[in-house]
């Protein structure tokens, strides 16, 4: 079995972000991968480095184990030797299952493997099937989504896809924009314009939507083993009452469709995984999602853990994470 059909048939996400693709996009973006490869595993694991404290060793979403075929202590001994090497503190994971997360737990013992503070990529995603015609698609969406696709439609929103240097950069500053209207930090411009270098056109694209030539929302799709994955979005301060973004996913969905995509990946929401007050945050994005098919059930995933290789970096990591936190709720406080 080939990586990649590994990664296909053991991912339940359907393994993006630890494709070969997503490390040639990683190391544009400056951390090169090192690629851990055994009986019943497979796992990418990117080099991330703070100041002062040292770095770490991230794999996203993995690693990925064939849990009833898996040489548990070679995974360990090869990513323990990386971290030492690369002078890691820790090792952050994303396990896809309960199964491979206990695996992890096993193998490095209960103490060394701690839930990390944060979650780096969603706890839950929300993806919907690409299966039958699009017209099944709208009946089964709420009927407020499904009214408000073809109010863009009759209003003359259009949808087109692209990859050219003009439309990546009206797809940023609708990044910018929407970030800086949601008090959200983004990534680098540099971050968004590295997909389309590092990622062929049959794999990643632009969705633009416009209404009287102007460019009001865009996102960036991905598109893998069968799953097109929603990546980033922004929409326009303007023309909000055309609900662009809802024709925007809907032409997308089709577009994944078109590629011979049997599923759509909305990206993060916050359902199953609700924690406490700080996911109200969460609540108009998952309702929006949730409109493209009410009945679908969200994929839920343990969510993220760091193995502890050296306890001094980590525990000064940790100690970091809470003064940040502390100036955090300051600047809340001063600000009101």
């Amino acid at each position: 079995m080939t990586a990649r059909s590994f990664l296909s048939h053991f991912a339940p996400d359907g393994g993006l972000l630890q494709s070969d693709e997503w490390a040639k996009l990683q190391a544009v973006s400056g951390h090169e991968a090192q690629t851990f490869s055994g009986t019943g595993f497979e796992a990418k694991a990117f080099l991330h480095v703070l100041p002062l404290i040292g770095g770490y060793l991230f794999i996203p979403r993995g690693p990925i184990v064939d849990t009833t075929l898996f040489d548990s202590e070679s995974l360990k001994t090869r990513l323990t030797e990386a971290a030492l090497s690369a002078k890691a503190g820790w090792i952050r994971v994303e396990p896809q299952t309960k199964e491979a997360l206990a695996i992890l737990k096993q193998i490095f013992g209960e103490t060394q493997v701690v839930q990390a503070p944060r979650d780096t990529n969603p706890r839950e995603i929300f993806l919907v099937s690409l299966v039958g015609e699009s017209s099944e698609w709208l009946a089964r969406m709420k009927s407020k989504t499904r009214y408000n696709v073809r109010l863009a439609l009759k209003h003359g929103v259009t949808v087109r896809f692209s990859r050219t240097t003009e439309d990546v950069e009206a797809f940023v500053d609708l990044i910018y924009a929407t970030t800086n209207r949601k008090a959200i930090a983004p990534h680098s411009k540099a971050y968004y314009r590295n997909f389309l270098t590092a990622l062929p056109e049959e794999m990643c694209v632009i969705a633009l939507a416009e209404h009287d030539g102007q460019v009001i929302a865009a996102s960036l799709l991905a598109f893998f083993e069968g799953t097109a994955h929603y990546l980033h979005g922004g929409s326009s301060d303007t023309k909000r009452e055309l609900m662009a973004p809802f024709l925007l996913h809907f032409k997308a969905m089709e577009e994944a469709k078109r590629r011979e995509c049997i599923r759509y990946d909305f990206g993060g929401v916050c359902i199953r995984s609700k924690t406490g007050e700080s996911d109200t945050d969460w609540d108009g994005i998952t309702r929006f999602k949730q409109g493209f098919d009410p009945n679908q059930e969200t994929m839920l995933f343990p969510g993220t853990y760091d193995i502890i290789v050296s306890p001094f970096q980590y525990a000064l990591y940790r100690q970091s994470r809470q003064l940040v936190n502390i100036r955090r709720v300051i600047r809340k406080f001063l600000s009101r």
